[in-house]
């Protein structure tokens, strides 16, 4: 798949850091980037290897012949640059969120299906190795038993322009929100309670799903929590697993009581926890991996390949965009 002839459009911080430095290490070359200010563009062709630059998509997909394209844009800019894409008969990988609400995310996904072209929404903590770990250890049902509920939190700092509750929910919450329904399916049931003053938002809601399951989640966009942090324990019958800022995997499994007596007289409860190495050899890619950046890219390539649906398709971004108007909604008391 390296052969693919590869567009970007979008220059900033996250896009330099995370997409065209994975696709770099990667070794998937870029034929053209594209970003609203053309020196921009320029900087980021100089610094990556990439042969032109452009300051009008439009420009860039009228002169260059892609294959594909990734848009990493402003969240309300997505939709209409996707539709473009698929218009002209292009792949696109977009980062979160593909539409603002869920019509939007409809009217994206029946193109897609009407084109015949792969779109894959940039949901990268699907694949991170801490929530894939997490998800492998809820399926043991050998040790762990019944999944039966969970404790999230996603906390980042506050003070962004426009971020309300709204945009909150589907440009920073949406990754817990997406990752809830990969986790534990399709929500049946979400209730909401809010604290939040106009960008410092402070939500929780509770929710049950279809599986049974049952869980609380805590939006947090505050200056308390300027470090950001995320986390979520799940529980089931028989054991428990907790993943911190996908850097570590706590688990525990039931095990029979061997000890005679009294068990406060010893220590015998196991935790295990998974952890990566700390070293300076992955030359500054480690996160890369870990964030799931480098797993999505992967996954989206090899969709292409194999002519495969990506699990995080523009059809299946339309539940996500569904759960993320609920949310909202909820917390309006409607």
């Amino acid at each position: 798949m390296q052969g693919l002839k590869l567009g970007m459009i979008g220059c900033g911080v996250h896009a330099k850091a995370n997409i065209f430095s994975s696709l770099h290490m990667m070794g998937y070359p870029m034929k053209a980037v594209c970003a609203r200010h053309l020196e921009r563009a320029q900087e980021a062709a100089a610094r990556f290897g990439i042969d032109k630059a452009f300051g009008n998509y439009k420009e860039m997909l009228d002169q260059e012949e892609l294959d594909a394209v990734f848009v990493i844009t402003e969240a309300a800019s997505q939709a209409d640059i996707v539709k473009e894409c698929l218009q002209r008969g292009l792949h696109v990988f977009v980062e979160k969120p593909l539409g603002m609400n869920e019509q939007e995310a409809l009217e994206i996904a029946d193109l897609a299906d009407e084109m015949n072209k792969k779109v894959m929404v940039g949901f990268m903590k699907r694949f991170s190795p801490s929530y894939i770990a997490m998800k492998r250890i809820m399926n043991n049902k050998e040790d762990f038993g019944t999944a039966l509920s969970f404790m999230g939190m996603f906390a980042i700092t506050s003070g962004r322009p426009g971020w309300d509750n709204n945009v909150f929910t589907k440009v920073g919450g949406i990754h817990y929100v997406d990752l809830m329904r990969d986790l534990f399916g399709e929500v049946q049931d979400i209730h909401g309670y809010t604290n939040s003053v106009d960008v410092e938002v402070d939500n929780i809601f509770t929710m049950r799903f279809d599986s049974g399951m049952i869980g609380s989640m805590f939006f947090g966009g505050i200056p308390a929590w300027k470090r950001h942090w995320e986390e979520i324990c799940v529980t089931g019958t028989n054991g428990f697993v907790k993943v911190d800022n996908m850097m570590q995997v706590r688990y525990h499994f039931d095990k029979p009581v061997k000890t005679a007596g009294a068990r406060w007289k010893t220590l015998d409860e196991e935790d295990t926890v998974l952890a990566p190495v700390n070293t300076s050899s992955s030359g500054g890619w480690r996160d890369l991996y870990l964030n799931g950046y480098v797993g999505e890219l992967e996954h989206f390539f090899d969709c292409i390949e194999k002519d495969q649906n990506p699990i995080c398709d523009a059809r299946d971004n339309v539940k996500t965009m569904a759960l993320c108007d609920q949310i909202v909604q909820c917390l309006k008391g409607k």
